[in-house]
């Protein structure tokens, strides 16, 4: 495949760059075919039209973006291809030519953005756009392909963008890919890699053409691939030592053999440009039960797998952007740079504490700055919390903090209400969503532990990935000093932090309660979400201040640790 530009790194435009000048036509007299029918320099594309029979179908009416290669960009073309003429060029080519340019949706140059398009192209595979500098003039990069020359020319039935060089189809499948890859040296890229997908019979998965695969979930695959290098640098220096460490049945086609799973984990069951997976924080494997989980930094590198783990930083693996996006016939080729697996782990507890939004982690001067107060953080601003609400008191969650921490008792002293009021109806929050972190799958008891409140309580029932959990819990519900451990764990509560019994607050509100809410069954490890409902009226001045979400593994204790004021937990 052509790839004229396929050895620059595609960058994010700054805004303070100079942009190339695009010119802006509109015509709403001529549809497509008459455009190139009445501009000379498009003549040879327009010959490679005619013979595609596509000439009626691109002059009738319709919703279309094409990109539409000058008579420079398709002699260039002609050149690398070695053929004299648009003559040489037979109908099917035509055909896959004319369909790798035309979109069925009108784009316009403000949807560029770096990765790939909404729509796909006619021929059923995505176009990507990307920019790149030099010396503070920013170019648009078409598919690694072609630079954008003109964009956003109007006529009748949708907008054209020129390109300086033909777009050409990927012309295999992801295994064909692969296997063609080269290093800079002319070398196999991937040759460790390409012997295990053989080795594990991923080759064949990766080699079906779209028509023919009968599994409908496979039909478009994306793998995430490692060099020869990176493998090497891992400690292999062949595929033998490869299959030496990860096959641990010595039969790579063993679903449970560790080298399967290895592939398996390196292919996902969706098609993901490196835009799609900055933005969808899991991805779904093929190895049973296991997710990828990515993330962008704040360099804009995306990397996978990179958690924060009871406490701990797992740095992830960086993708290589320069060496990724590559498109296949049935799915997206991504290289990375550091060698990653599938990580072992056993249920463990998580303690989240729902004021520990990132957002507000960042806020100068702020997270868990005894004294500092409360701030609201408006919908939108938090990226975990979703909130339905009606009105300015429940638009907003509001973080809270105190300077007498051994009067309030709360983890890590601060708290997330929600809204100014939770309730229904007018000037409410109506519901709060959170996303958790990483919890390892696992059957766990989930509580919530709140900030009790001695009057304005209500009934809030709890979801847990959509799913209404069994145990609601009510704001008011007191605990009993003289209650022992085992007996309110037995009605379902606890006293979750480490206040000394009887430790009260002011205005109203006592206790520092956890309600069980239920038993959750978590399938996969990756984040999930808790959503709470609110259930009073909206003339109630109802409040829902949160502290903590735990999931402890069935088999341990569920009281103790509790969860200390100054983050530490307490034996």
């Amino acid at each position: 495949m052509l790839m004229i530009a396929s050895g620059i790194m595609l960058v994010t435009c700054l805004n303070s760059c100079k942009q190339d000048h695009l010119t802006i036509n509109t015509t709403g007299v001529v549809n497509i075919y008459s455009y190139l029918q009445q501009d000379s320099q498009f003549s040879m594309f327009k010959q490679i039209v005619d013979k595609a029979g596509y000439a009626s179908f691109l002059n009738t009416y319709g919703t279309y973006t094409l990109f539409l290669p000058n008579n420079d960009g398709v002699s260039a073309y002609l050149k690398a291809t070695n053929q004299a003429s648009v003559d040489n060029i037979d109908a099917a080519t035509a055909k896959q030519l004319v369909g790798i340019t035309l979109i069925a949706d009108t784009i316009g140059t403000q949807f560029f953005t770096d990765g790939k398009l909404r729509s796909p192209s006619t021929l059923g595979q995505y176009l990507i756009t990307g920019a790149i500098n030099v010396n503070g003039v920013t170019t648009t990069i078409i598919n690694k392909q072609a630079n954008l020359v003109q964009g956003n020319i109007r006529v009748g039935n949708g907008l054209i963008h020129v390109i300086d060089n033909m777009l050409v189809p990927a012309p295999s499948t992801l295994a064909k890919t692969i296997e063609d890859a080269k290093d800079s040296q002319g070398q196999p890229k991937y040759g460790i890699f390409l012997a295990a997908l053989k080795a594990t019979g991923f080759y064949d998965t990766l080699n079906h053409a779209v028509a023919d695969n009968p599994d409908a979930n496979r039909k478009y695959l994306t793998v995430i691939a490692e060099s020869d290098s990176v493998i090497k640098a891992a400690g292999y220096p062949d595929y033998n030592a490869f299959a030496s460490k990860y096959s641990t049945k010595q039969n790579p086609q063993d679903h449970a053999d560790s080298l399967w799973l290895f592939m398996a984990y390196h292919i996902w069951s969706e098609l993901s440009y490196v835009s799609d997976i900055s933005i969808i924080d899991s991805h779904q494997t093929l190895a049973p039960l296991e997710l990828t989980t990515s993330v962008k930094d704040d360099q804009k590198n995306v990397l996978l797998n990179d958690e924060t783990f009871n406490g701990v930083h797992e740095i992830g693996s960086k993708i290589s952007r320069a060496e990724s996006d590559i498109s296949a016939t049935n799915g997206v080729l991504h290289s990375v740079l550091t060698n990653y697996t599938i990580k072992i782990r056993v249920p463990s507890p998580v303690y989240f504490d729902v004021a520990a939004q990132p957002e507000i982690i960042k806020t100068p001067g702020l997270y868990r700055v005894l004294g500092r107060g409360t701030m609201p953080f408006k919908q939108g601003t938090l990226a975990n919390v979703t909130l339905t609400y009606q009105g300015g008191a429940g638009d907003h969650v509001i973080y809270s903090n105190d300077s007498n921490p051994t009067k309030y008792y709360y983890y890590y002293n601060d708290w997330l209400q929600i809204g100014d009021r939770f309730r229904t109806g007018s000037n409410g929050c109506h519901s709060v969503e959170f996303v958790t972190p990483v919890i390892v799958r696992g059957q766990y008891k989930l509580w919530v532990d709140y900030l009790r409140q001695g009057s304005h309580a209500q009934v809030v029932p709890a979801y847990f990935d959509d799913v209404a959990l069994p145990n609601t819990f009510h704001t008011g519900d007191p605990l009993n000093p003289n209650e022992v451990d085992a007996a309110a764990e037995a009605r379902g509560y606890k006293s979750y932090s480490d206040a000394p019994v009887g430790t009260s607050t002011s205005n109203g509100y006592a206790g520092h309660v956890g309600r069980l809410l239920g038993i959750v069954d978590i399938k996969t490890t990756d984040h999930h979400r808790v959503r709470f409902e609110a259930t009073t009226g909206s003339g109630d001045a109802a409040y829902l201040m949160l502290d903590v979400l735990e999931f402890r593994p069935v088999d341990m204790d569920q009281i103790r640790p509790r969860l200390g004021h100054d983050g530490n937990l307490v034996p």
